[in-house]
Parts: structure tokens; sequence; C-alpha cells
């Protein structure tokens, strides 16, 4: 297993050079007449044609869309649906809602299907592009089993990397067994988790420390939530990550996300085995990661622009080898009370070579 994990390492290890970030203004989903949903992950399928993924669909399944941009300046032209295809036989909840609890979604080129990472069984499970389940999934580790993570903790996110043939995840927070996890509780503590990776044999070839940044609000709402919701991986096999920050009044009305995306480097020296423990980990040893871009959100009624973003991927190249990363909110189905409703948002971010 060493061997395999060096060899598999001295491919995938990154050298990211700055680079010149652009931050196009939120769009409202609503203009095309997409539907309110959870919207919680995407990936590029080709042709301006994604699969997405909405934690509270009747179904495990995926949304598609075709999406289009303006080649010069990078706004989104259009979003259309073009259907839902899922599991012809779910399972769900007594509202009708499927326990999968979809995350996050890739495109397996190889065999042209794609895996889900669900938080609600914390199975990753491949598809068909008709919905339907294969029957494959990626060999978890049993320590990240559904009875061993916090509650709404599990895997949100999930990358595909083409160039190097390897999957990436992690859970969203810190598992019980590593230690604590922020909260207002314990506003102190940094979030440290484990970075997966698999083969295309779909084995986990290595697990690697990572160690969230220090969180920027006070911690002082209701609902707060501080952890990673989505990754992807860009051409040249730069692995990106997004840490999420929430922090939302009783009342609703007040409330603000910090969204900040990193270029991500694990190597060897950052491998952590399955019966070493994160509590004490040396920190020198956690991945190396540099900050691409970072922006926040927030509910100023009668203005409701807070989003909470959960999916990212990598969009269509524009003009002057310009590349893009398409950002999903969740607005948890417009969420909110009368006078503030969460919207559904699509965001680009533009990469300069």
């Amino acid at each position: 297993m060493r061997k395999i994990i060096f060899l598999t390492l001295s491919i995938v290890a990154l050298t990211v050079s700055a680079q010149r970030v652009e931050l196009l203004k939120q769009q409202k989903l609503s203009q095309w007449a997409i539907a309110p949903g959870n919207y919680s992950g995407i990936t590029p399928l080709g042709n301006d044609r994604y699969a997405v993924v909405s934690d509270k669909d009747s179904a495990d399944g995926f949304h598609i869309w075709k999406i289009e941009l303006n080649s010069g300046t990078g706004i989104v032209t259009n979003v259309e649906d073009e259907g839902f295809f899922a599991n012809p036989t779910p399972k769900v909840n007594h509202n009708g809602i499927s326990l999968r609890d979809c995350e996050d979604i890739v495109y397996f080129k190889p065999a042209n299907t794609v895996f889900i990472c669900g938080e609600g069984d914390q199975e990753i499970l491949e598809y068909a592009m008709d919905g339907k389940p294969t029957g494959r999934r990626l060999e978890v580790p049993a320590m990240f089993g559904k009875d061993k993570i916090s509650a709404n903790l599990g895997f949100e996110a999930l990358a595909y990397d083409e160039k190097n043939h390897c999957f990436w995840t992690m859970t969203e927070s810190t598992l019980p067994a590593d230690g604590l996890h922020t909260s207002p509780q314990t506003p102190s503590i940094l979030n440290v988790m484990r970075l997966l990776c698999f083969n295309d044999s779909l084995k986990c070839i290595g697990q690697y420390a990572y160690r969230m940044n220090v969180g920027t609000t006070k911690k002082d709402g209701t609902h707060y939530a501080y952890g990673v919701p989505a990754m992807t991986v860009l051409p040249d096999g730069t692995l990106l990550v997004m840490e999420r920050e929430a922090n939302v009044s009783t009342t609703k009305l007040r409330g603000e996300t910090f969204i900040r995306i990193f270029t991500v480097e694990p190597t060897k020296d950052n491998l952590v085995e399955e019966s070493e423990s994160l509590r004490n980990f040396d920190i020198t040893k956690f991945v190396q990661k540099r900050q691409l871009t970072s922006f926040s959100t927030k509910v100023n009624p009668p203005s409701v622009q807070l989003a909470n973003y959960e999916g990212m991927c990598v969009g269509p190249t524009l003009e002057a080898n310009r590349r893009t990363l398409l950002l999903l909110n969740d607005s948890q189905n417009n969420a909110g009370i009368k006078i503030a409703h969460l919207k559904d948002y699509i965001k680009v971010v533009i990469l300069y070579q």
C-alpha cells in the first residue's frame, strides 16, 4: 500500500503559481425558470452540459443543466434544466425525500458514469447516465461510516482528477475520533480532516491530514456552520478546496457567509494512518494550502444576498484562455421568513493564466 501511495503522490504533487482571479456577481437562477432547490454539487459533462445534485430530491440522482456563458465577459447567459435522472427504486423518508442526502457529484469519463457522495449513508456510489445505480462504489474505509461522523458533517465534497486518474473527498468537518469540531461552544477549535484519495479501481490509496483556517465570524448565530462543502480539480491536476463559514441569527434578519477557495498540495509528508489520531498531529505535517480567492455574502433586509455555496466545478474556457469556476448555492428551497427569503444563485470565478 505504501509503495502505491508514494507512486501516486509523485504524479499528483502540485506546484501552483500565483494568479489573478476575478469574481463576477452572483446571478439568480430563477431568471431562467430553474426551480428552487437544495443544490449542493455540480460537475461538467462536456458541451455546456452539467450534472447537478440537490440534497432534498425525491430520489438519489441528478439533474442535467445546460449552462451557457458569454465567452468574452464570463457572464452566464442561459441555464436550462434538461431533466432529472434518478434511481427508480430510491429509499426515502416519510416526507418522500431521498435518504441518501446527495451532496456532490463527479463525472467519471472512463466509464461514462457519475459518482455521487451521500451524507445520509456515507457512501460514494456510481450511477449510469440514466440515473440507475451501477452497483459500484468507492471503497470507503470503515472509520468514515455513518455511525463514525458527527451529525450532518459527513461527505459533502467530491472531485475527480482526470489527469492523474484519482478521486478526492473528505468529510465536511472533524471526525469525532480526531477531536472536536468548530462550533459556537468551541470557537477556538480548528477543524482537522482526512483528505482521501481513491484510484480508478475505486480503492482508497491514501489519507492526508488537512486543517482548516481560523474562522472569521463571531460564531454567535443560532445557525452556525464551518466546513468543507466542495472541491474540484483543474485540468492541470491542481486540487481546489472550498471552505465555507455561515453564521445566521435566530430571526434570520442577520447573517453572513464567508467563502474561501484554496489550492491544496497533498504530498507523502502529509500522509496519516487510519490508526493515527489527528488530535495531536504534528502541525507541520498538514497539507500546504494557498488561498486562491475569497468573498462574503450577507442578509441586509429587504435585500437578501446571502448565499450558502456548496457546489463548485470547472466551467468553460473563455477568450484569451481564461478558465472559469462555476459555484452553486443551496437556498434550502428558498428558505426564510416573509420579508427575507434565500435565493438560488450561480456565481462565476474567472482564473487568468
